[in-house]
């Protein structure tokens, strides 16, 4: 590194990468922010660049719940089968360097700090422009991740959609693929308030003619994803029904116009988890099959085996059983609800919760309601968290026991105080808050 690099370390680049505009962070967006989202930034900054996502084999994943869940999976498969593969998720759980990871290592601080000494001076120069809005944090982590998985000649570039899809940074790409994951309610202030224009959104990393995995919808959000791929003779495989799985308990098998693989294992619990694991497995064909590479069976069964993926009904502790999930929309809050019921035996249940403001808070403690025997209120370290006493009283006014409690660790801890050991301890309602807690137990493991 030149004596001119502004960023000796990552901790330098990550602290000054902080302090660019972080809208996931924020709590609430300017009211010019309807401007702030589009992708004439990411477009011109990639073209004084070179375009790096040009030189990409990607796979792009769009949808309001499982796309992390079916880019992970997708990528692990992908590198069963012998490819050098890059996968690009948000947010992050335990550290910021898990978004960039290569055949499933985080990107290290040092590879951090060159890629933003390689993009300061455009940076700084937007800056002494005085252009209206910078590039955002989100958008420079992004071309950061496509400069990393140039950099190290990666065979297959995963990219998660970070927010709806149509506008996101990530949709400067032509993927071999894309996948849409189940369209639910969320961000509505952003994408809409109904399925039509959510899915309409997420059908905006649509490409002509570039193939497009679909996993089950509702009829409304269907319609429009089918829509949008007809106006652009995109090839649509639909899970459910071109590609077939059995919805039931012990190991998958799943069926696609290509083949049947099964004997599968799959260790992210949940049904849910099984219908990912099929979009998936139709991504990583429709890669392999664009990009001339070969796909087995066994890569297929080797890559869901290996799947690990932080926060997605983790359990932690036994006895009483803890578990750690970051569900923060009404849907995954009913896939988390289903899967407990499903998959654990207990006696009562007792929720650690934090969530956003800005989420549909209400909706989400009616769907707890009813499960719960006490719930501790607490807030992750994000100025967008819903303060604890606020969930406590609105908890009360649905006749559940609820009780306030500011930081994380120690709320976890009074639930499992009032838990006997044959109760389940569930954390939910934030990405923040399951790193806030997973970080800890990972310090201050509690079995």
């Amino acid at each position: 590194m030149g004596a001119s690099a502004p960023f000796a370390n990552g901790h330098q680049a990550l602290q000054y990468l902080y302090g660019l505009t972080d809208y996931e962070r924020l709590r609430k967006p300017r009211d010019a922010a309807a401007s702030v989202f589009g992708l004439g930034r990411m477009e011109r900054l990639l073209d004084s660049l070179g375009h790096p996502e040009r030189c990409l084999r990607a796979i792009h994943i769009a949808g309001t719940k499982g796309k992390g869940s079916t880019a992970a999976m997708t990528a692990a498969i992908l590198q069963q089968a012998g490819a050098r593969v890059g996968l690009y998720t948000s947010p992050h759980v335990l550290c910021v360097r898990e978004r960039i990871m290569i055949d499933g290592q985080w990107i290290p601080e040092g590879r951090i700090a060159a890629h933003l000494n390689h993009l300061h001076p455009y940076l700084e120069a937007s800056r002494t422009r005085g252009d209206t809005y910078l590039p955002t944090f989100f958008e420079t982590f992004t071309v950061m991740a496509f400069l990393d998985f140039v950099a190290q000649r990666t065979d297959f570039a995963v990219l998660e959609v970070g927010l709806g899809g149509r506008l996101d940074a990530t949709n400067v790409v032509t993927p071999l693929a894309c996948g849409i994951t189940h369209v639910s309610f969320d961000h509505t202030e952003k994408l809409g308030t109904t399925l039509d224009s959510i899915a309409g959104e997420k059908a905006g990393i649509l490409k002509p003619a570039v193939p497009a995995v679909v996993a089950p919808q509702e009829p409304e959000a269907l319609a429009a994803i089918r829509r949008r791929a007809a106006e652009l003779r995109a090839p649509v495989t639909l899970v459910g029904r071109d590609v077939t799985f059995a919805d039931g308990d012990g190991d998958l098998s799943v069926t696609t116009p290509r083949r049947t693989y099964e004997a599968l294992h799959l260790p992210l619990v949940g049904r849910h988890q099984r219908t990912n694991a099929a979009t998936a497995i139709a991504l990583a064909e429709e890669a392999a099959a664009a990009a001339d590479r070969p796909l087995s069976v066994e890569a297929v069964r080797d890559g869901l085996a290996a799947v690990r993926w932080r926060a997605r009904i983790e359990t932690v502790a036994e006895r009483p059983t803890v578990v750690v999930d970051a569900a923060h929309n009404v849907a995954s809050i009913r896939a988390l609800l289903a899967t407990l019921e499903q998959r654990f035996s207990y006696r009562r249940l007792l929720l650690v919760f934090g969530i956003a403001a800005d989420k549909d808070v209400d909706s989400v403690l009616r769907e707890l309601a009813p499960k719960a025997s006490l719930v501790v209120c607490t807030r992750a370290n994000s100025p967008r968290a819903c303060p604890p006493d606020d969930l406590a009283g609105r908890l009360a006014a649905l006749g559940i026991e609820a009780v306030a409690c500011e930081k994380p660790v120690e709320a976890l801890a009074l639930a499992r105080q009032q838990a006997q050991p044959d109760d389940l301890v569930c954390v939910a309602g934030s990405f923040y808050l399951a790193g806030d807690i997973l970080a800890a137990l990972d310090d201050h493991p509690l079995h």
